[in-house]
């Protein structure tokens, strides 16, 4: 521990070997890369403070930056030993930051970095500590586990997925108590366990990371419970179109809960049409009809819309629009409205090319379907 003028710097190091989750540190620090940020010096950050709701009375009273070299992974911790030292310490900080070009953090984007650069303005200095490259893992974390798990809090998934047990840890809404507990009397032995909580804080981080990547690169060999669908968007975010239709199809096998069956059968619907498959569209949009998760009549709208746009044949549009009406069963009027905005539409297209095929007859009857229809939707 290196002690300076109202604030110390302990450091410790951990070899890559050292496993924490599911991996070995060296292994979860090669997998990370997958999943970003960009960058040739990457540091993983976490700060203790003095309240959890930010703002300009809470202080940051320890930060924990992580990198690696030398074949391991590196710690170091800022404490803020005396309030007065403040700019002191942040100084060191700021100057620790500067030296990395991409950052990783959990819920950094929201918490940490305004925090920490709140603090830097209220002691007139530079705020400029954030890298250009930073990718919070509490939004891919979002994606991943929130609808499996229930939420996404680092201490849950540390359980239940990275499968991590604390054996003595303190819980976080206590950790501003022992600091000013620590303010009035000056005794270390009550932070001990606040410092042994950001180191694992930190090593949860790298170890998240790492798996992270390792999804993002192999999501057809996943060793944890994942959201499907929420694999799928990450993957096409990054442009991995083919690997998230494949996360799409595998949420549909079992998601029960429409809304969410919804969302992935659009989603792999919009890659069938981006990809021009428009037989694995109709296969798609039959079986979610079929189905019974959606409702019906949702389906066959899907159905009428393949085959007025892209296999241009609005004669079977216009029947699948009457058997999406037909099973309507009371949906809101706005859902009705719409289709037989859709039908009208189809019977004049319809008309048009029966008139060009077969001539006037053909007009006479087009004329009769449409005097039919209309008695059906009164």
């Amino acid at each position: 521990m290196t002690t300076c003028d109202g604030f110390d710097i302990r450091t410790r190091t951990w070899p890559l070997d050292r496993v924490h989750g599911l991996r070995p540190l060296g292994d979860a620090l090669h997998l990370g890369r997958t999943a970003g940020p960009a960058g040739n010096s990457v540091a993983w950050l976490d700060t203790e403070t003095t309240g959890l709701a930010g703002g300009t009375g809470t202080y940051v009273f320890l930060i924990g930056i992580a990198s690696t070299g030398d074949g391991c992974v590196s710690l170091t911790q800022y404490f803020l030993r005396d309030l007065g030292a403040e700019s002191e310490m942040l100084e060191a900080v700021g100057d620790h930051l500067r030296r990395f070009d991409a950052l990783v953090t959990f819920n950094g984007t929201r918490f940490d970095l305004p925090l920490l650069q709140t603090r830097f303005l209220l002691c007139r200095m530079r705020a400029d500590i954030a890298s250009e490259s930073h990718l919070d893992l509490m939004s891919v974390a979002r994606r991943l586990w929130h609808r499996r798990l229930g939420g996404y809090s680092m201490a849950l998934l540390e359980h239940m997925i990275l499968k991590v047990e604390r054996c003595i840890d303190v819980p976080g809404w206590v950790i501003p108590s022992l600091y000013v507990q620590f303010l009035h009397t000056g005794d270390f032995d009550v932070l001990e366990p606040v410092f042994a909580h950001n180191e694992q804080d930190i090593l949860s981080l790298v170890a998240l990371h790492g798996l992270a990547g390792e999804l993002l690169a192999h999501p057809d060999r996943t060793p944890v419970v994942v959201d499907w669908f929420g694999l799928g968007r990450l993957l096409d975010v990054r442009g991995q179109v083919d690997a998230a239709a494949g996360c799409y199809e595998l949420a549909l096998e079992d998601e029960r809960e429409p809304s969410a069956r919804r969302r992935a059968a659009t989603a792999l619907a919009s890659h069938y049409r981006r990809t021009g498959q428009p037989e694995r569209l109709l296969d798609l949009w039959d079986r979610e009809a079929q189905a019974g998760i959606l409702p019906r009549w949702q389906g066959l709208e899907r159905l009428a819309m393949v085959w007025e746009w892209e296999l241009c044949d609005p004669q079977r549009a216009l029947t699948h629009t009457e058997r999406a009406l037909a099973a309507l069963n009371g949906d809101g009027d706005p859902c009705r409205a719409r289709l037989l905005h859709r039908r009208e539409r189809l019977l004049r297209r319809v008309r048009v090319i029966t008139r060009s095929l077969r001539g006037p007859e053909g007009a006479e009857a087009i004329s009769a379907s449409e005097e039919i229809a209309s008695l059906r939707s009164r």
